[in-house]
């Protein structure tokens, strides 16, 4: 039969555990709430990865058509006319060569950081499975504790039956 001591250090024993799961729990929620940004985080880097590499290639086709047109405005020189209105396309061409340039080289800056969020985010994941296997642990603690606690109290009841008896 447990003594009035051991009965209330078992009973401050629960409660500390209760207050570890309580800690526990609240611990893998924020966790939990961390992983969806972090995931939300992905996607946009994967959509923004997308859309980087779409501009790339558009970039690429309109460097193939500069290079194009160079070749026929350098084919047509006595073709004045036509060489006009083509050059007069070249330079709308150029202008927009020139925007994507720009959108390149601020999607390639965009990238890089993304690049380093993720990989922030890849160690901050690293670290949250970390907290989640120590999470399990103390959860299998607290399960083991609870079954000893039912143990326990099985014993005390069938020690108190038998001093009734």
């Amino acid at each position: 039969m447990l003594t009035a001591d051991q009965k209330k250090n078992l009973i401050s024993a629960n409660a500390s555990l209760l207050l570890q799961l309580e800690e526990a729990n609240a611990i893998l929620e924020a966790r939990e709430e961390e992983i969806d940004y972090l995931r939300t985080q992905l996607a946009e880097l994967t959509a923004l990865r997308s859309k980087m590499d779409g501009q790339q290639e558009e970039i690429e086709k309109f460097h193939y058509l500069l290079y194009k047109k160079d070749e026929q405005a350098e084919g047509a020189i006595e073709r004045e006319t036509g060489l006009q209105q083509e050059l007069n396309g070249l330079a709308g061409l150029n202008k927009k060569y020139n925007e994507l340039l720009q959108d390149y080289a601020y999607l390639s800056i965009r990238f890089t950081d993304a690049q380093a969020r993720l990989t922030a985010l890849n160690e901050r994941n690293f670290e949250l499975e970390q907290v989640a296997g120590k999470i399990g642990e103390l959860e299998s603690i607290l399960e083991n504790s609870k079954i000893e606690r039912e143990e326990l109290k099985k014993k005390i009841t069938s020690l108190e039956l038998e001093k009734y008896i």
